[in-house]
C-alpha cells in the first residue's frame, strides 16, 4: 500500500464521528421520616464556626450512594416531601415536611435533579410548594413538577450533555384528596389522576399524550417521571400499564415510577419506530423509615437505574444503549446509642460481609460465635434482598447487546466516563 493509500485510511479511520451520550440514574422515594431527620441530627458535624461539615447530617444519610450517583451525567431522585423552614411535624405519618439540609445532602452526594410531583407536595399547603422550589433554586438542585405556577408545573426540564437533548417530565396520579386551587398564577401539582379520584386541575390521558407528543419534537428524548400505582403492591395496576403504553407511543423513550415503596418490574417496550424503550413501574424507595423493625422487609428494597443514551451516528435517533441496575437496600440499626437509617449499595455490602467473615475464619481459634452468627445473618438478609430486586429486575428479554442486564453484569456496575 502507497505512503499516499495509507495517510487516506487514517484521515478516513480518525475522521469518523464519535457517538453522542448521556448516562441517568434514577433513584426512588426520598420520605424523610422523623427518625431519619433525628439520625441526620445525631450525625451532624460542624467547624469550630458553626459551619456544617456534612450538611447537618444528610451527607451521612445519602453518603453511601454517592459514588453510584457521581458515576453518572445526571443523578435523579424522586423528593417525597415538600422542604421548608416550617415547624410542623409529621402528623398521623402520613404529612412530611424537611429541611433545606436535606437537599444540601442530596446535591453534595452527587444527585443533580429532584423531581417534585406526588402525592405529598400539597402537605405544606399551595406555599410548600413555592417554599420548595425557591429552596430546591438556592441549593442549586434541577427539577420537574409541582410549580409556583401551572405552567411551571408542567414545563419539562431540559437535560443536555455532549449534544444530546433530553426532556424529563414530572407527574403524578395521587395528592392524598388534595387538588389544586386558584388559577393558573397559583401553586399547582401536575397530576393524571385515576378515573377513582379525580383531582382538580388534572389532565386526561389524551391532554397528557399531547403534551409528551409536543414536548418530543422539540428533543431527542422524553423522560417521564410519573407518581402511580398501589401501594406495597409489587404488580403494577392494569390503568398504569396502559398509560404507559401510551406514552410510549406518544414519543417517550422510558417510563420511570414510584410511591408503591416496594419494587416493581422493569421491562422493555418496543416503540412504534423499532427502538427499544424502558419502563420500570417503581424503583421502591431510596430511604425511608418503612419496615423498620422488619430486617428482611420488602419496603427496604430499592433500585438505582441507570440508562445510556446514544446517538449513534449524526442525525440518527437516540437510543438506549445501556440499562445498568444497582439494587441498593435501607439499613435501619436501632437502639439508643446505634440509631442509623442509611441506603446501602448491596452488591458492596455482601463483598464488605463476605470479607469480615472471611477475616475471622483467618483468626482460626479466636472467631467468636456471636460475631460470625450475626455476620452470617447479615449476610442471608442482603442476599435474599438481592435476589428480589434481580426476579423485579428480570432478564430484560427483548433488549439487544450491549443492553447487558444481571447475570451478564455484576448489578452495581457502571459504565465509566
Amino acid at each position: 500500500m502507497s505512503l499516499l493509500a495509507t495517510g487516506l485510511l487514517l484521515i478516513t479511520l480518525t475522521a469518523a464521528p464519535a457517538p453522542q451520550r448521556v448516562t441517568l440514574v434514577f433513584g426512588g422515594d426520598v420520605i424523610p421520616h422523623e427518625p431519619i431527620k433525628k439520625v441526620a441530627e445525631k450525625h451532624a458535624r460542624f467547624a469550630k464556626d458553626g459551619t456544617s461539615l456534612n450538611d447537618s447530617g444528610w451527607g451521612h444519610v445519602f453518603g453511601p450512594l454517592s459514588p453510584i450517583f457521581r458515576g453518572y451525567d445526571f443523578a435523579i431522585v424522586n423528593l417525597e416531601t415538600p422542604v421548608t423552614r416550617r415547624e410542623q411535624k409529621e402528623v398521623k405519618e402520613m404529612l412530611f415536611n424537611a429541611p433545606p439540609e436535606l437537599l444540601a445532602g442530596l446535591k453534595s452526594s452527587g444527585v443533580d435533579v429532584a423531581t417534585f410531583a406526588n402525592n405529598h407536595c400539597l402537605d405544606m399547603h399551595p406555599e410548600g410548594i413555592t417554599n420548595t422550589r425557591d429552596a430546591l433554586d438556592e441549593i442549586g438542585l434541577l427539577t420537574a413538577g409541582a410549580g409556583r405556577t401551572e405552567a411551571e408545573a408542567w414545563k419539562p426540564l431540559i437535560l443536555e450533555k455532549n449534544g444530546v437533548r433530553i426532556a424529563l417530565i414530572a407527574v403524578s396520579r395521587w395528592l392524598n384528596k388534595f387538588h389544586n386551587k386558584g388559577g393558573p398564577g397559583d401553586p399547582h401539582v401536575p397530576v393524571v389522576p385515576y378515573l377513582e379520584e379525580p383531582i382538580g386541575g388534572g389532565r386526561t390521558f389524551d391532554e397528557f399524550f399531547a403534551h409528551v407528543r409536543e414536548t418530543a419534537k422539540t428533543v431527542d428524548a422524553v423522560i417521564v417521571a410519573i407518581h402511580w400505582g398501589a401501594e406495597y403492591v409489587h404488580e403494577p395496576m392494569s390503568y398504569d400499564r396502559e398509560l404507559a403504553r401510551g406514552i410510549l407511543d406518544a414519543g417517550a423513550i422510558a417510563v420511570i415510577g414510584h410511591h408503591p415503596h416496594v419494587l416493581q418490574p422493569v421491562t422493555p417496550q418496543r416503540l412504534r419506530d423499532g427502538r427499544t424503550g424502558v419502563v420500570a413501574f417503581s424503583l421502591g424507595n431510596l430511604v425511608s423509615n418503612q419496615d423498620y423493625d422488619v430486617a428482611d422487609g420488602t419496603k427496604r428494597d430499592g433500585l438505582l437505574l441507570g440508562l445510556e443514551l446514544t446517538r449513534t451516528r449524526p442525525g440518527g435517533p437516540v437510543i438506549i444503549t445501556k440499562v445498568t441496575p444497582v439494587g441498593i437496600g435501607t439499613e435501619n440499626r436501632t437502639g439508643k446509642e446505634k440509631r442509623n437509617v442509611q441506603p446501602v449499595v448491596l452488591d458492596d455490602e455482601v463483598l464488605a460481609v463476605k470479607e469480615r467473615l472471611q477475616a475471622l475464619e483467618e483468626r482460626a481459634g479466636r472467631v467468636t460465635t456471636k460475631e460470625r452468627l450475626h455476620l452470617l445473618a447479615r449476610l442471608e438478609i442482603l442476599e435474599t434482598r438481592q435476589r428480589r430486586v434481580r426476579e423485579m429486575v428480570g432478564a430484560l428479554p427483548g433488549l439487544k447487546s450491549p443492553l447487558v442486564q444481571p447475570g451478564a453484569v455484576p448489578m452495581g456496575a457502571m459504565p465509566v466516563r
